[in-house]
């Protein structure tokens, strides 16, 4: 048997594993998919949800099945892992080059993953879709953004953003806004700025998903902060200047904030606090949206648009 025979063998008894698990896989609670398709029309699939008898790992009960071993198709495959490593900025020897930062540290690859997961909890669930991709942009559709409309599952997201900075800011110039699945049922990725070399030398994008409920909107990877803590951000639109008012009980030294303009480029960070109060002076640049960051204590503590006329 040559190679290519041999090849061709493992992959339709691969393929026939993967159908006989699907045929006896369970339904879950709450599950969905997302549809990938290149530029150049290549298209796949993966599949999301959540079960109170799920777990972290492999379940084949819901038709999960670990692929990790098997190199990814080329020229478009899409997957599911459990984890990935962000390589400290000292560590590399172009620290501007966002391209090179991550690695793989995951246990396993699948399609279609089940969590078990309590959207009503204040935790995230952080999830890492592995692309590889030979012709950006990326079109993902999810079918129905009503699906997403309740309490438990609102503030549920995509984003090309890792997380640490995440869900509610845009990062560096090469970043987008994140997409909430309530909003639409269509988003495009241009370009995906976190990459990984895989053991095949092949490189692999990220994409980060989470499921979010309502309350979540304004939370941290490790800790929920409470949106009372702004009062008040006026006036909005505005001409040249806007005074943010925050409460009493916030230490005004450990706050920074950043404004990005509409195609993500920070063009201003920690001017003006005083007496409780940012003000932003934005006189200098032109008219149109920028988007406004606060972070207390290095957490996100608020994010809005703010639209100069």
């Amino acid at each position: 048997m040559n190679t290519i025979t041999f090849l061709k063998n493992k992959l339709m008894l691969f393929a026939s594993i993967i159908f006989c698990i699907q045929c006896f896989a369970q339904n879950p609670e709450f599950k969905f998919y997302l549809a990938f398709e290149d530029s150049a029309g290549n298209k796949d699939t993966i599949w999301l949800g959540y079960d109170s008898s799920a777990t972290l790992g492999i379940d084949t009960l819901f038709g999960e099945e670990n692929i990790k071993g098997i190199p990814f198709n080329e020229p478009f495959e899409v997957r599911i892992s459990n984890d990935w490593f962000f390589m400290p900025y000292d560590t590399l020897p172009n620290a501007s080059d966002t391209f090179s930062y991550c690695s793989d540290g995951s246990l396993y690859h699948t399609k279609t993953q089940i969590y078990n997961f309590n959207p009503y909890s204040s935790g995230i669930s952080q999830i890492y879709i592995n692309i590889l991709c030979k012709n950006f942009p990326i079109t993902v559709r999810w079918g129905n953004s009503y699906n997403f409309l309740s309490d438990s599952l609102y503030a549920t997201l995509l984003t090309n953003w890792f997380p640490g900075g995440w869900f509610d800011s845009p990062g560096t110039m090469y970043d987008q806004w994140p997409t909430f699945l309530r909003e639409t049922d269509t988003t495009i990725f241009n370009v995906l700025p976190y990459r990984y070399i895989d053991a095949n030398n092949d490189t692999i994008s990220l994409l980060f998903f989470a499921f979010l409920s309502k309350e979540q909107l304004n939370v941290g990877v490790d800790q929920f902060i409470p949106q009372t803590k702004l009062i008040e951000i006026f006036p909005n639109p505005f001409k040249d200047k806007i005074i943010i008012t925050l409460s009493s009980d916030i230490d005004i030294s450990e706050i920074n904030f950043m404004v990005y303009n509409s195609i993500g480029q920070k063009i201003l960070y920690n001017s003006n606090l005083k007496n409780n109060q940012i003000i932003i002076d934005l006189a200098d640049e032109p008219n149109g949206l920028y988007y406004l960051i606060i972070m207390d204590n290095n957490k996100i503590i608020r994010t809005g648009k703010l639209i100069k006329l």
